[in-house]
């Protein structure tokens, strides 16, 4: 299932005004302590950055690799499209009668003939000089194409390298509430025991160490989940402990080189070719219009008679164009038409990607910045207030828990925030060259 964001799993615990103590109800028996999930523990090594989770992805990549191959074969197609034909040799037994007195006979019919021969079509050099440029583009076309699958490895990896970030943060800041919410039952069953405590308030302490314990487990899911949804792109290495510095990240580019480097992008830099391509089928369209020919030439040897030798020429007749060749230029032309609004497309859609991304940028940035500003330090300094009255005597338990809770809560919104600020630097480097 997808992770809830950050802003849906905030603590909203309301307390009870009574807390009923029952027996055990049918629950759904708990999971073996000794299983292990697959990512119960982490990996020992150095810190995975998302640098090194993007550079491990680029480095060994099946899809990439796969990409290659196929570039490779074109490449060597090209060279061979625009080759002549290979030439056909020929033998065989001509004239041979099969009735009268010379039935089956090479000696005495003088037309019975042993024919050996050579032929070679040859397609006009324009033809064949198109055709190797056509598959030529079709290789660059998708060399291009490589650039692409490298931007969108390396965007893919980064955001799933963030995913994970972003649980492990939010599961560190639930433990740290843990272990100060046990600490806080210890206290007051203590206190409780000795008369020094209401029941009630360590009652309350219990049910909300526990909620947190709960919270605890679920984002200990959600980590476990991403380090292998992080492993389709980085293998063995998801189980490295993550670093936990999002400064490295570089700052998205100035707006108007953002908007410059769109227009070079490897999505527009292939339509463009495809363009060329286009271009080419017309060409080669036109070219139908043409005739190709063939020559043969054959030795004919005649055991009792005169030997003989032979040449012929071939040539298509293209008379009746209005049904094929005029059908195939006009397709050509459509496809042509239909390459360069493709193009005109993806260049709108990928500036307005690129603008949102620059919003999302710029918008959870200054919310980042005004959270560190003002937000925290406020929310720190009421756990501190409502503390210091409960342990004078001057306020109430809940206070104390209601102020935890916002801290943890203003804590989760400011790690949401700082992650989607980087989830929209990374969307943004895949605009950019320097990927």
């Amino acid at each position: 299932m997808p992770m809830p964001r950050l802003s849906y799993c905030i603590f909203a615990f309301g307390l009870a005004p009574a807390v009923v103590l029952a027996g055990p109800a049918e629950l759904i028996a708990p999971p073996d302590p000794g299983h292990q999930h697959p990512f119960d523990v982490v990996g020992s090594g150095t810190p995975l950055s998302i640098e090194d989770a993007v550079q491990l992805a680029l480095t060994d990549q099946p899809i990439l690799r796969s990409r290659e191959a196929a570039i490779d074969a074109e490449e060597q197609l090209a060279v061979s499209a625009a080759q002549l034909p290979d030439p056909k040799i020929m033998a065989g037994l001509k004239d041979l009668p099969v009735d009268r007195g010379e039935a089956f006979s090479v000696r005495d019919d003088n037309f019975t003939t042993f024919s050996v021969g050579l032929s070679q079509d040859f397609p006009r050099g324009d033809k064949r000089r198109l055709k190797g440029e056509r598959k030529r583009l079709e290789a660059a076309t998708d060399r291009i194409g490589l650039d692409n699958d490298r931007r969108t490895v390396s965007r893919e990896a980064g955001l799933a390298w963030l995913d994970v970030y972003e649980s492990e943060q939010a599961l560190n800041l639930t433990q740290q509430l843990a272990s100060e919410s046990a600490l806080q039952v210890q206290a007051l069953e203590s206190g409780y025991r000795s008369g020094r405590a209401a029941q009630a308030d360590w009652l309350a302490a219990k049910v909300e160490a526990e909620l947190v314990q709960d919270k605890e487990q679920d984002w200990q899911h959600h980590v476990e989940r991403l380090r292998a949804a992080l492993s389709r792109w980085i293998g063995d290495a998801a189980h490295r402990p993550l670093a936990t510095d999002l400064s490295s990240l570089p700052p998205p580019t100035d707006f108007s080189q953002l908007a410059a480097e769109v227009d070079r992008h490897p999505i527009v830099v292939g339509l463009q070719k495809q363009v060329e391509t286009s271009e080419t089928d017309v060409k080669l369209a036109r070219q139908a219009y043409k005739s190709d020919f063939s020559v043969e030439g054959y030795f004919g040897y005649r055991p009792a008679y005169a030997d003989f030798v032979g040449v012929q020429v071939t040539m298509d007749l293209p008379l009746f164009t209005a049904k094929r060749q005029d059908r195939d230029l006009a397709a050509a032309l459509r496809q042509s038409d239909a390459v360069q609004d493709r193009k005109a497309d993806a260049l709108r859609e990928l500036h307005a990607q690129a603008t949102e991304d620059y919003i999302d940028w710029h918008h959870a940035s200054e919310r980042v910045a005004n959270f560190d500003r003002d937000i925290i330090p406020e929310a720190q300094r009421r756990v501190a207030a409502a503390q210091g009255a409960y342990a004078a005597g001057r306020g109430s338990l809940d206070a104390v828990l209601m102020a935890r809770r916002s801290l943890l809560d203003t804590q989760l919104q400011r790690l949401a925030l700082a992650v989607d600020a980087a989830r929209a630097q990374v969307r943004l480097q895949y605009f950019t060259s320097g990927n």
